[in-house]
């Protein structure tokens, strides 16, 4: 703290501490306690604002300045302090601040609301732009001693700015939402796009300045300031502005503020209603005389305060302890919507129309004056009109000459437009990177009159089109659709071509490239047509294409796949008729000869030969599911594919024999061993003999071979049946394809064997295909796997002898009555005590019955309880503890056997139930 009489230096911050510690007694202001009263009282101002502030004294223009100006000063600071602000401090800008100081040194008050500054205050030039005030500072005689000033580097404003007019042009929407006027010209200053803010300010319409040239739309602009303007922004490529009046037809005269920019297509201008802003400043020129006048009257101190404050662009304002306004400038009053008297000794909770808003705002001001630190703090206040509005604001406490807290001091700027600009242009790139999104879809133009075809480039890549042609014709679209569609296409232009019509086409049709691809394409376009009654005609066409060749093959192979799923449940109807005649016909004979043993027999063959039928089908459509979808895990062991072809042929014997054909085996060359599933490969073996057997006639002759090379070993299966067409090739080895049959359907099966065929050979890593040279000329079948890197097989394993079971107590539980009973006559006839329940709450009243339980056989889908369920409910029962449970069901997906697992079953099979798996798990 300083002598009582030097208190004006309190505070400030680091530029408070080196005003203190200076020695001014050499300098041109000379010792502090002979500083006259005004710079006294502009220097306590100063370190006590929160804005950058500075002070220019005498014919030494000595520069003084607060801790907010440094930061602009940077590199330049401290060194500034003290100095010329022209010919030391700011040498680089001389030319624009000199004549500002002249004025201002006349007693001529000077604003200006932006300027750009190139500024060396960091070891390079810097181009920077700022709003700032002077205004002068008289002594006791009247004499201009000095001048103070503020200012706010608004260089992130106007490079925001210049980034949204760059976007402007290739962004219609942002231009319609902006608050400024836009124009558009052509390197001959021809009107080329205007936004609606232009038509409201200069009272024309769009249709009135599109195409017009600027000196016959406002003659006499050519030779005045603005054309001049104009003219070297064309010429010399770099922006310029200026605040320019126009005065209306009507006699009306508006001041615009016009900057302008070159752009590629010419010159981008932006201009806006500034005449209201001019008055004020004005207004404010003609205040700061009047406040001039009332430092002679009037307390120094206040009187400064309220000079600053009326020069502050935006709102400045001094409260007291409680919050009431004790002075504020024009801004408070257009914000508040009231004149000075409406607003001075009131709070913003008597002022403000939000009541939240206004007592957020006294919050900050509250910390601030308790903690007595400056801050900057955005505050939502809305104008007088209700409109929403953001403020930057910064306050400080203010303080008396002895320190003590005697209020708070601030100055708020609407940034309400720098937000929306940030926002636009946040839009702006959103709306960028969305177009490079959905870039796949193509543009193109037609001059109709000139028959001239353009595309963009993702047109032409859809097209084919010669990358060195920049145009096409209405011949080259003729010759580039498909013959087949463009009578189509060709009839449908020239109805959009017709005057009367709405102009618009929308086709699908494919396209023929250079090399022979053929692409499908989706292809939208709108006719524009000039002229009026019989004139009418069409001029141009604009439109969009998109490959949608992926979609069509998509429809074209869920069709496919429609034709094929219709086709397979036909055949599956009818696979499952053929077992179920029989079947039918055995039941019926043991009803009518019960007593009949031999013919009792034969119908028990008959059932048994069809059951073993369907399951064999059932599980082949299990089987390719689960194979086609990876949830089937092959061995990986030495296999003799010798000994494959083998077993194969013992298998498919029956099919082979029943038809009468010669089958010759070549197995010849040694050892063919690879790495697989011995079970699996023997089930591809049979299903391809089984394929030729089934088409080729009786009497017909097959050939199997094994070829190996050093790397591989090959399977072939030839026949010389009844061979297949090129479209039944390509498609052999699809799910449910099958060639050709006969009314009667003579050949059977569902058409799943090839596809199970080329699913395990592939789970083996080998390939698989076929070949025939046509109908009638039979069909050769080849699978290649790769070869196994040993030269034996180790020795087999000695067969497990089968273990008698002794009599155990069963229960069986099924809610289909004849299969529980059918099952436990079977296990009684094995000599087992076998109980049957048809539900689960009979199972579990029956359970109670007995303690010495063995085996639960439980059905899963039952309506009372399910299997999953009542397993969990018997094995919390007593006497069941070391039961086995077995899962007898016909869900037999790889999920049913996990889940069954989970529920507490120790096995899982899928019906019909196999006598032989039910007898090995209870002698387990």
């Amino acid at each position: 703290m300083t002598e009582s009489g030097l208190r004006f230096l309190d505070g400030g911050g680091e530029l408070g501490e080196r005003l203190r510690a200076t020695d001014w007694a050499p300098t041109p202001l000379g010792p502090v306690d002979a500083w006259p009263a005004a710079l006294r009282t502009l220097v306590s101002l100063m370190l006590a604002s929160n804005q950058p502030m500075y002070i220019v004294w005498g014919p030494s223009r000595t520069f003084l300045y607060n801790d907010h100006y440094a930061t602009i000063l940077a590199d330049k600071h401290p060194w500034a302090l003290g100095r010329d602000i022209l010919d030391e401090v700011w040498p680089e800008i001389r030319a624009e601040l000199a004549p500002i100081v002249e004025s201002v040194s006349a007693g001529e008050p000077v604003q200006v609301p932006r300027m750009r500054l190139v500024l060396e205050r960091k070891g390079f030039p810097e181009e920077t732009w700022f709003s700032y005030f002077f205004a002068p500072v008289r002594d006791d005689t009247g004499a201009v001693a000095g001048m103070f000033g503020a200012c706010n580097d608004i260089t992130g404003q106007v490079q925001l700015e210049r980034s949204l007019a760059e976007r402007d042009a290739r962004h219609r929407q942002v231009l319609a939402n902006m608050e400024e006027a836009f124009v558009l010209f052509d390197h001959d200053f021809r009107l080329l796009e205007v936004n609606t803010e232009t038509e409201r300010l200069l009272g024309m319409d769009r249709e009135a300045l599109i195409g017009g040239v600027q000196w016959t739309l406002y003659p006499g602009t050519f030779d005045a300031p603005l054309g001049a303007m104009y003219r070297r922004v064309m010429a010399r490529r770099h922006a310029e502005s200026m605040d320019y009046p126009h005065v209306f037809q009507d006699g009306r005269e508006v001041w615009f503020e016009v900057r302008a920019f070159p752009v590629d297509q010419g010159m981008a201008v932006l201009f806006h209603d500034v005449t209201h802003r001019r008055e004020e400043h004005e207004a404010a020129t003609r205040s700061a005389e009047r406040v001039q006048l009332a430092l002679e009257e009037r307390d120094h101190a206040l009187a400064l305060l309220r000079s600053f404050t009326e020069a502050v662009p935006g709102v400045a304002y001094a409260k007291d302890l409680q919050g009431r306004l004790l002075v504020g400038n024009r801004g408070v009053s257009t914000l508040l919507g009231v004149p000075p008297e409406g607003f001075i000794g009131r709070t913003d909770r008597e002022l403000l129309a939000d009541p939240a808003q206004a007592e957020e705002v006294m919050a900050n001001d509250r910390r601030i004056m308790e903690t007595g630190i400056a801050e900057q703090v955005e505050e939502e206040i809305q104008l007088a009109d209700g409109t929403p509005a953001t403020w930057i604001s910064t306050k400080a406490p203010l303080l008396d000459d002895d320190g003590k807290l005697v209020g708070l001091i601030g100055a708020s700027i609407d940034i309400t437009d720098r937000k929306r600009v940030e926002r636009d242009l946040r839009l702006s790139e959103q709306r960028g990177a969305l177009a490079l999104e959905v870039a796949q879809l193509g543009t193109w133009t037609w001059n109709l009159a000139e028959d001239v075809i353009r595309f963009d480039r993702r047109t032409a890549e859809i097209w084919g089109a010669n990358p060195e042609r920049s145009h096409y014709s209405r011949e080259d679209l003729g010759r580039r659709v498909h013959p087949d569609d463009w009578p189509r296409v060709d009839a449908a232009l020239a109805a959009a071509f017709t005057p009367g019509s709405d102009g618009r086409v929308a086709e699908e049709f494919r396209l023929r490239h250079r090399d022979g691809r053929v692409v499908w394409t989706m292809t939208r376009g709108q006719v524009a047509f000039e002229g009026e009654g019989d004139a009418l005609r069409p001029v141009s066409m604009i439109g969009t294409v998109l490959d949608v060749t992926e979609r069509r093959q998509l429809i074209e192979t869920l069709e496919q796949s429609d034709r094929r799923k219709d086709e397979f449940l036909a055949m599956l109807a009818h696979e499952l008729r053929n077992p179920l005649a029989p079947i039918g016909t055995a039941a019926e004979l043991l009803r009518l000869v019960p007593d009949d043993a031999p013919r009792v027999e034969e119908a028990a063959r008959i059932i048994s030969r069809q059951v073993a039928h369907m399951t064999e089908m059932v599980d082949d459509l299990l089987d390719v599911s689960r194979v086609t979808r990876g949830l089937v895990v092959f061995d990986r062991e030495p296999v003799d594919m010798r000994a494959v072809v083998n077993a194969a042929v013992e298998q498919a014997g029956p099919a082979l024999q029943a038809r009468r054909h010669g089958l010759s085996v070549e197995t010849g060359g040694g050892p063919a061993i690879v790495l697989g599933d011995r079970h699996r490969l023997v089930q591809v073996v049979s299903n391809l003999l089984n394929n030729a057997a089934k088409y080729t006639s009786p009497g017909g002759r097959i050939r199997v071979a094994v070829v190996g090379s050093e790397d591989t070993v090959a399977v072939q299966v030839a026949d010389n049946g009844q061979g297949m067409d090129a479209s039944l090739v390509n498609h052999a080895f699809d799910l449910f394809t099958q060639a050709a049959r006969t009314p009667d359907r003579s050949q059977g099966g569902l058409g799943i064997g090839l596809a199970l065929v080329r699913s395990i050979v592939r789970g083996h890593g080998g390939t698989v295909g076929a070949v025939s040279p046509g109908p009638g000329c039979g069909s050769t079948f080849e699978f290649v796997l790769p070869r196994a890197a040993v030269e034996r097989l180790p020795d087999d394993a000695a067969p497990v002898p089968r273990v008698a079971t002794r009599r155990q107590s069963i229960m069986v539980v099924d809610d289909n009555r004849d299969a529980a009973d059918t099952l436990a006559t079977v296990l009684e006839l094995l000599g087992h005590d076998v109980t049957v329940a048809t539900d689960g709450q009979q199972a579990l009243v029956l359970a109670d019955r007995r303690s010495d339980w063995d085996a639960f056989i439980l059905d899963i889908g039952m309506p009372d309880m399910t299997g999953h369920e009542l397993v969990g409910h018997l094995r919390r029962r007593a006497g069941t503890g070391s039961a086995c449970f077995i899962a007898l069901t016909g869900y037999g997906q790889a999920h049913d056997h996990v889940t069954s697992q989970a529920a507490g079953f120790d096995h899982h099979l899928v019906k019909p139930a196999d006598v032989d798996r039910i007898v090995a798990l209870l002698a387990g």
